[in-house]
């Protein structure tokens, strides 16, 4: 058994033990932590009335769930988002399977995968988040196909990544710009990964605009006849990939494949859904369906009275199923016209399934994908000719249930595996970065990029006080600060609930910096709180419910950015521990999220005892940046 064997093998049994530490911690929670318990960690909701909402996007039967606000720390729909996988419990006990459509406070409305009981049981319901393993079937699968592929472009694909045989490389040929302003750096990304035969990397740093490159590859590629798969392992970076293509060229011939409920509701238009509801044959598929329910009807009223025999109700399901075949036949033949009439495809690698087929794109475009298991990233390569892959392995890498399959080779993406591979002409790292003030850029690019990173004069020197409506303070006036608690007496606190770390006395001080922030005329809403611990996450929840400002975890908020951000560390106690804080990836994340002030505030007394932290206060020190946090008594 060769190298390539081994890899493909391991990779399946790291899958299977991965995917059952993610079902034994789904199944824990579900079915033996308390709905309480449960409800505390944002995963159930209790209590809720629910209604019919019609139908939705692709024929879904919708159901509007709510609960009145009744003084609650979190309002019940806190941790749950549009996209999301529930198990809805019925007041009966039925259980239900269904994706989150839309998502407040105090409402949310799911789009089922099977019919709604008729009629909806009075009394209360329940929303429960699960997960699905049908992902982890298409990965499994991915891996058999890839094992077994012979003359199939996936098989040369294959090979090149193993270093079995040489990449191709060809000419980029002539390149008229569709977006005229990409730098240098972006320009040579695009033209390596037009003259790639097999694979091609762009690493980008944050903020450096590794998607723009993408988009540009494929409006590049659509122009010359190719047919694109454009792909992420999630659904936002997905979406991103559309919202600049629609931008850059309304008139490509575009498909989103997906729920439409995990697609933004600005770019549903483009869904396979919404394409198929707007197809003429539309009109006959819900004839077929009309007859159908009608035939439900009257069968229902005729066996109310006893009038059906054996034959006649047989002879009924029949006519019943024939209606519901016919309907569904014509519905996939119409999304297999969509998709073969597009020039671009896109889709989360989890989504793509039997609507593809078995057709192979002249060009797959991975984004994040150093954030995708390489099972996962095989699921759109085994349907592609060439791949460009971009992403940054030294942000956030896959999340993973099982450390065992972490540490047993999943974590390894094919990115980076990549990466140590290919030859340099067929990798590019972008440099110029059009996010951060270069105050905030310099330690990670010091830190992470061997100082490489430049800031466009565009953001070089941009401060919150250059906002319109925001006066100049203290606070805005600067772009870096590290706000130091030691000698506070703040202390790091364990919560038993949710199995996380929280520190009080530092969300107060968080709180009153941002305080600050928004009397100085920041909208709340170009601000964001962010913290590694979600107990944490829920102390600023509760304290910052109607403020406007977005709060989450370090991990939830790679690839997104905000004016300010601030930081929590959390970490504060006499033996130095940092915890998961050691992991450099998620710091990288953290300090790379603002655009004009990023704060920073930890024990410099605790975290400074690791190599990263104490660069990082040298830093702060050395820039006139580190402050104490006696300068905001409580």
């Amino acid at each position: 058994m060769d190298d390539r064997e081994r890899r493909l093998e391991a990779l399946g049994r790291l899958l299977d033990v991965e995917h059952r530490a993610e079902s034994e911690q789904n199944m824990l929670e579900l079915d033996r932590l308390p709905a309480q318990v449960r409800e505390a960690l944002g995963k159930t909701v209790t209590r809720l009335s629910a209604e019919d909402g019609g139908v939705g996007e692709g024929a879904f039967p919708l159901l509007v769930f709510s609960r009145p606000a009744a003084g609650e720390e979190l309002a019940p729909f806190h941790a749950m988002g549009r996209g999301d996988l529930v198990c809805i419990e019925t007041p009966t006990g039925q259980r239900l399977n269904a994706t989150l459509y839309e998502v407040d406070e105090y409402r949310a409305v799911a789009a089922l995968s099977s019919p709604a009981p008729d009629p909806l049981p009075g009394g209360r319901w329940t929303l429960h988040l699960v997960g699905s393993d049908a992902t982890h079937k298409r990965m499994k699968r991915a891996l058999e196909d890839l094992r077994l592929a012979c003359k199939k472009p996936a098989a040369r694909l294959r090979d090149v990544s193993f270093g079995l045989r040489e990449p191709g490389f060809g000419r980029p040929g002539r390149l008229d710009w569709f977006d005229p302003h990409l730098n240098e750096c972006q320009r040579e990304a695009v033209a390596c990964a037009l003259s790639a035969e097999d694979f091609a990397l762009v690493h980008g740093p944050p903020g450096t605009g590794k998607t723009t490159v993408l988009v540009e590859v494929a409006l590049q590629a659509a122009a010359r006849g190719a047919r694109i798969l454009a792909t992420a392992p999630s659904n936002i970076a997905v979406d991103n990939i559309l919202e600049k293509l629609l931008r850059e060229d309304p008139g490509l011939r575009l498909v989103r494949l997906g729920h439409p409920a995990r697609t933004l509701e600005t770019l549903r238009h483009a869904t396979l859904s919404a394409q198929c509801a707007a197809h003429p044959a539309a009109k006959e598929v819900r004839d077929l369906d009309l007859e159908r329910e009608r035939l439900l009807r009257q069968r229902a009223r005729q066996a109310d009275r006893g009038c059906l025999g054996y034959g006649e109700r047989h002879e009924s399901q029949r006519a019943v199923h024939d209606l519901w075949r016919r309907a569904r036949e014509l519905e996939r033949e119409v999304s297999r016209r969509i998709v073969r009439d597009a020039q671009v495809v896109l889709a989360t690698h989890g989504s793509i399934g039997r609507t593809l087929g078995p057709e192979v794109f002249d060009l797959a475009l991975l984004d994040e994908a150093s954030q995708a298991t390489e099972p996962l990233s095989w699921i759109p390569l085994l349907q592609a000719r060439t791949a460009v892959l971009a992403g940054d392995p030294l942000q956030l890498p896959p999340t993973l249930y099982s450390r065992e399959a972490a540490a047993g080779g999943l974590a390894l993406t094919l990115f980076e595996r990549l990466h140590a591979v290919l030859p340099e002409h067929l990798k590019v790292m972008l440099k110029v970065q059009y996010r951060m003030n270069e105050r905030i850029m310099d330690f990670p690019s010091r830190e992470f990029y061997g100082g490489k990173l430049r800031a466009d004069p565009s953001v070089r020197s941009r401060l919150l006080c250059d906002l319109p409506g925001v006066r100049r303070v203290p606070l805005t006036q600067v772009p870096f600060l590290f706000v130091d608690t030691s000698g506070t007496g703040f202390s790091e606190g364990w919560d038993e609930l949710l199995q996380s770390r929280d520190n009080r006395e530092e969300a107060e001080l968080t709180v009153r910096l941002l305080g600050e922030l928004l009397r100085a005329g920041l909208p709340g809403r170009q601000a964001a709180v962010i913290t590694p611990y979600v107990a944490q996450v829920r102390r600023f929840k509760a304290l910052l419910r109607d403020e406007g400002v977005e709060v989450g975890t370090v991990d939830g908020f790679q690839g997104r950015e905000k004016e300010a951000v601030i930081v929590s560390l959390v970490r504060s106690n006499d033996k130095g521990e940092v915890g998961f804080l050691e992991d450099s990836r998620r710091m990288n994340v953290a300090l790379t999220r603002a655009r004009r002030l990023l704060i920073v505030v930890g024990d410099g007394s605790t975290v400074g005892r690791h190599p990263l932290y104490a660069r990082l206060l040298d830093h702060a020190e050395a820039s006139g940046a580190h402050r104490s946090a006696w300068e905001w008594p409580g």
